[in-house]
């Protein structure tokens, strides 16, 4: 089943034609596609989602109880998704089905130890504990037809089986439920829009901010209604933000966004990583802490470091010891926000060399929303075919670049590349080669206001800080690791596009935990119409 969600308004950008974001007419001249060219009223297919593995085993816990043990067959997300929230990402095919039953018979089998003890009519107590359970396990209340089928478990398992672990039986069917496994909501005939009641807003809410299940006060805005209007959802959505639940969910996101969650960098030894780790989520809490967060990320020379870390940024050595971390200020050419953080520097090379197109291409496709599709079969001959053995990386890119073909796509990537090339594979600060200074003046080649030349990280990180488009592209990563699901045509990418720039609109938009609160206060979480089967 797929279902469809109404947003907003939109303009829209492209990939391979030299433009920023998504074209809204592959194959046209952008210039004749004015941004009221734009459908405002398409809607945005969304794919029904299933929990995924931080969700599965968040929720196991918030409904019975901390130090669960999971047995780690509940099928993590696919690599290869954007995030880990796609539905995509997470199928239900039969070799998943299988290891969603393995994972929810081991919480159930832990939670029969764990069950409240019944002093009278066994089967009451087990109607009062399963009404509660799936109450909470699904979201809203249990319907009287739902409940039948998990007693109707109890019962089967009663006949050889004691209270507890009958119950236990019963917990295992529910936790194997579409209405525990899946985002489900009402929906409307076919073609008609409706807007989602409270209790599915407080779901999504909850979903998208913690991973887990809505708590009290979200469950009485839902009940009075309050969570249809976009300036509350806003300010649940702050609020939840700042509980501690939403760390990881928001550290999730930001890490796969960078493309370095679960990486392990090669050329980095294992403390060296540790610590890099540890410095990108202080940078990080740091960005969202500023004011404005996204210049923080782009263009801040602050970070954290310890012993490790100062021996590799070659500072003097004032920490005691790996636990040991201070704040400094790295010179201003060495650091450039997360842009060249080292863990960033080496999962965009190849080993100990750097990549000027897997550098430039994180920069198009990350960070401002292009397009750029996947290298043809047999690029990497072509390659050696238009360079002679010994060509300089320079001279390799020019070749691409030359390319009647090759050179469509890699004018998106290769020019901003080049402003990485005083940082190796490592992520090491290296301004010279054999006494002569590295070449690190970039172009961006694209009809916006980033348009133009720039020399060296430093100066591209001050123009992604200073953009709109950069602004908005976050504001648009947020929206699909929201919504699971990326942009799939014309209407769906103008829309998208629109609604991800209306969340930078008001007081709140300069930081990152404002922009974070914004997504939620849109129309893609209280409106649904049309299903397609």
């Amino acid at each position: 089943m797929r279902r469809s969600s109404t947003l907003l308004l939109a303009f829209a950008l492209s990939a391979c034609q030299g433009l920023i974001g998504d074209d809204p007419d592959p194959g046209t001249d952008p210039e004749a596609s004015p941004e009221g060219a734009c459908q405002v009223d398409g809607a945005l297919s969304v794919p029904m989602q299933r929990i995924n593995l931080a969700q599965f085993q968040q929720v196991a816990t918030e409904l019975f109880g901390s130090g669960l043990t999971f047995s780690g067959s509940y099928p993590a997300p696919l690599q290869g998704s954007p995030f880990s929230t796609y539905a995509a990402a997470n199928p239900l095919a039969d070799a998943e089905v299988g290891e969603v039953m393995e994972a929810t018979e081991a919480v159930a089998m832990q939670v029969v130890d764990r069950l409240p003890a019944c002093s009278g009519d066994e089967r009451a107590c087990a109607s009062d504990y399963l009404t509660d359970l799936m109450g909470r396990a699904f979201r809203r209340p249990v319907k009287p037809e739902e409940l039948s089928i998990a007693l109707d478990l109890y019962d089967t398992a009663r006949a050889d089986m004691d209270h507890a672990e009958s119950l236990g039986v019963a917990v295992f069917g529910v936790l194997q439920m579409p209405q525990f496994l899946y985002v489900l909501e009402d929906l409307p005939a076919a073609g008609e829009r409706k807007d989602l009641d409270g209790l599915e807003i407080a779901q999504r809410l909850a979903l998208v901010l913690w991973d887990g299940l809505p708590d009290d006060e979200l469950l009485a805005a839902a009940a009075e209604g309050k969570l249809a209007n976009a300036e509350e959802r806003r300010a649940q959505a702050t609020r939840m933000l700042g509980d501690a639940r939403a760390a990881r969910t928001v550290s999730n996101f930001l890490r796969e966004w960078l493309k370095v969650k679960d990486f392990r960098a090669s050329v980095h030894e294992p403390e060296l990583q540790d610590a890099l780790e540890e410095e990108l989520r202080r940078d990080l809490a740091d960005a969202l802490a500023a004011p404005d967060g996204l210049s923080e990320l782009f263009t801040s020379s602050h970070t954290h470091v310890n012993s490790v870390l100062e021996g590799f940024y070659g500072l003097p050595t004032t920490s005691t010891g790996p636990d040991d971390w201070h704040e400094v200020d790295l010179p201003a050419e060495q650091r450039v926000g997360i842009l060249t953080h080292p863990l960033l520097m080496a999962r965009f090379a190849h080993g100990d060399a750097p990549s000027s197109i897997l550098r430039g291409q994180f920069v198009r496709v990350n960070l401002l929303c292009g397009n750029i599709p996947p290298p043809p079969a047999g690029a990497a001959d072509v390659q050696a075919e238009l360079t002679p053995s010994g060509a300089t990386p320079r001279e390799q890119a020019q070749a691409r670049l030359d390319h009647p073909t090759c050179g469509s796509c890699h004018q998106q990537m290769d020019p901003i590349g080049f402003g990485f090339e005083a940082f190796d594979g490592a992520g090491r600060y290296l301004p010279t080669i054999d006494g002569q200074p590295v070449d690190d003046a970039g172009q961006i080649n694209a009809p916006s206001t980033l348009e133009g030349s720039f020399s060296g990280v430093r100066e591209l990180g001050e123009k992604l800080a200073a953009s709109e488009e950069a602004r908005a592209c976050f504001a648009r990563q947020w929206l699909r690791y929201s919504l699971g699901k990326e942009e799939t045509d014309k209407d769906e990418r103008c829309t998208m596009a629109t609604v991800s720039a209306s969340m930078l609109e008001g007081g709140q938009s300069q930081t990152l935990m404002g922009i974070l609160a914004s997504g939620p206060a849109t129309a893609a979480f209280v409106a649904r119409f049309q299903e397609e089967n």
